[in-house]
């Protein structure tokens, strides 16, 4: 079994995969490294550079080809056929610190953990710019149950999807499957949680992730062309909250409730600012049936959102009273 899988979702990256998988390549490590990418139905050469570079390293890159289904259907995909005893996702996009895999892999190698975050560095494009990203350093290698960091560290977790690798079983028997198209790294992020036994935060900075994009789903068109995606995952994660144990560590309840409160908060203004798709054709009743579903399916929720200000106006109550949007108000 190898140690570590680098789950890599490609569509039509023909342009950057190459850099992603060189970075990962570390001679010494091809052992224990497997690179599982998934071409989800590129329609460019993402195919043949992927193939190409499982015919040069047989035993440490995987290709699966399927039809295209969006990055949660091959996150999903990804997650059962891994082979390595811990799971990282990384983006065609961006790529590791190839330095600093060893110290990386032999952490892996010789420790059982449900959860570990690590450094990142973000690089933007536009300024063509690296910014490290580090942790508090109090919490630096300490391997500890889940609880205890919830306890001892009650506002320490920032952990994105950049940062975090999963115990491949854990991961599994969470029973974990993010929606299958935009906004999944969220779910991705928060659905293991209840399961997560232990965590360590190391400081090693491992992924660069790449920023600068207009494509991006995170970049204002992205969040206009893809806001129904968002207002799905976040029907989502409501559902999820619903049914999170009683049991759970009250700190990672709360974190998890603000979660799923932001994306709500998230929704609304997609639907409600010019800047995204407030002037969409027929966003006005998708915000109306978004806003009655919330309102049958969790009150309190409902009424938490209803209480938000911006500018000091409670723009969503003001909304649902007199169906007045002050976030697109013409002059």
């Amino acid at each position: 079994m190898k140690t570590l899988t680098f789950l890599v979702p490609c569509y039509n990256v023909e342009n950057s995969v190459r850099r992603c998988l060189d970075s990962m390549l570390v001679e010494s490590l091809l052992d224990d490294i497997e690179i599982l990418a998934v071409n989800d139905g590129s329609t460019d050469g993402t195919l043949d550079i992927l193939q190409e570079y499982a015919d040069k390293y047989p035993t440490a890159v995987r290709v699966i080809d399927k039809p295209n289904g969006g990055w949660g259907t091959a996150i999903n995909l990804g997650i059962n056929e891994a082979q390595g005893r811990y799971i990282k996702e990384v983006d065609a996009d961006d790529w590791v610190s190839s330095e600093n895999l060893k110290e990386y892999v032999d952490f892996l190698r010789n420790n059982d953990i449900d959860y570990i975050a690590t450094n990142y560095t973000e690089f933007f494009k536009l300024s063509d710019r690296y910014e490290p990203h580090g942790f508090s350093p109090e919490i630096y290698n300490k391997p500890m149950s889940l609880n205890d960091f919830w306890e001892q560290h009650p506002t320490a977790w920032d952990f994105p999807i950049h940062a975090i690798t999963y115990r491949t079983q854990m991961l599994r028997d969470s029973g974990i499957r993010v929606g299958d198209r935009y906004y999944g790294d969220i779910e991705y992020n928060i659905y293991p949680l209840p399961h997560v036994q232990t965590i360590c935060v190391l400081p090693i900075n491992i992924t660069v992730y790449f920023r600068g994009s207009d494509e991006q789903s995170t970049s204002t068109r992205g969040y206009a062309r893809h806001y129904k995606d968002f207002a799905q995952m976040s029907r989502r994660l409501v559902q999820f909250h619903r049914k999170l144990p009683s049991t759970l560590q009250p700190n990672l309840y709360r974190f998890i409730e603000r979660t799923v409160q932001s994306a709500i908060l998230k929704t609304y203004d997609l639907m409600m600012s010019p800047l995204y798709a407030a002037n969409t054709e027929g966003v006005d009743e998708e915000l109306r049936q978004y806003d009655k579903w919330l309102k049958e399916t969790d009150k309190t929720l409902y009424n938490h959102c209803g209480r938000h200000r911006k500018h000091g106006i409670a723009y969503i109550r003001l909304w649902r009273l007199f169906r007045i949007n002050v976030l697109n108000l013409r002059k």
